[in-house]
């Protein structure tokens, strides 16, 4: 049989099904499911396969083919079958950029500007300090194929850690304070095939520790004015930007 034939959407459908059997026989206990949460990797696995049904084409297939292997590896570590952890999610990525650039080399050197395009274009159309208020000391946030604004408001930002992978981040900090007794915090932003950018006041000295693969690293702040005998408060930005760009702006 040629996938290719397959309506629309049958895969997908195939997927419930043979998912709704499985927890059907586990009910008469005739293939009984010794932990039911080992499982829960399935839901990539049908991640995976509904995008191989929807876009039929060379590059999404790989995608796909990595969130089901991803999922399926998920499971056999749950399972105890094979010695896997949620890390196995990295080397499978980076598997599927290396097959994508042999498959799409121009299409995929593309791709980092494209990022940086789309959030510029989404970061305008929307007002100004606009994002959800946080108002938690440490920052954690990790987005995948999505996008987050945030506004932070503490007076006692001691800073965190940022994840975008194929999503966008907007940290608005221009309303918040470090009040630490280096008067420093460290922030870590990470983006995979996505962008973050953060804002902060003027008064603030950021200094980047990140690195780029592929990506860009920005720091468009204007350095405050040295005040005699007081060092000014200091944002340091660590992580990495990998077919991804972190922006640092006032």
């Amino acid at each position: 049989m040629n996938f290719a034939d397959l309506p629309r959407g049958s895969l997908f459908a195939l997927m419930l099904i043979v998912a709704g059997a499985l927890l059907f026989l586990d009910n008469l206990g005739i293939l009984p499911i010794q932990d039911i949460r080992a499982y829960w990797p399935i839901f990539i696995v049908i991640w995976g396969v509904s995008m191989f049904d929807r876009m039929r084409n060379p590059v999404a297939s790989i995608w796909s083919l990595a969130l089901i292997v991803w999922g399926i590896l998920l499971i056999l570590g749950n399972l105890h079958i094979l010695r896997v952890t949620g890390s196995v999610f990295w080397p499978v990525m980076l598997i599927a950029f290396g097959v994508t650039m042999l498959v799409r080399p121009t299409q995929f050197r593309e791709w980092p500007e494209r990022i940086r395009l789309q959030a510029r274009l989404h970061t305008h159309s929307r007002p100004r300090g606009s994002g959800e208020s946080f108002f938690g000391n440490r920052l954690q946030e990790s987005v995948v194929f999505a996008s987050v604004n945030r506004r932070v408001e503490t007076q006692q930002f001691e800073g965190g850690k940022v994840d975008s992978v194929f999503g966008s981040i907007e940290l608005d900090l221009s309303g918040a304070s470090i009040s630490s007794p280096d008067r420093r915090a460290r922030l870590e932003a990470n983006a995979v095939f996505g962008g973050i950018e953060i804002t902060v006041p003027r008064t603030w000295k950021v200094v980047m520790k990140s690195s780029a693969v592929f990506g860009g690293c920005d720091d468009q702040t204007v350095p405050p004015r040295p005040e005699p005998g007081l060092e000014p408060v200091t944002l340091v930005i660590t992580g990495a930007a990998v077919f991804g760009g972190v922006e640092i702006r006032n």
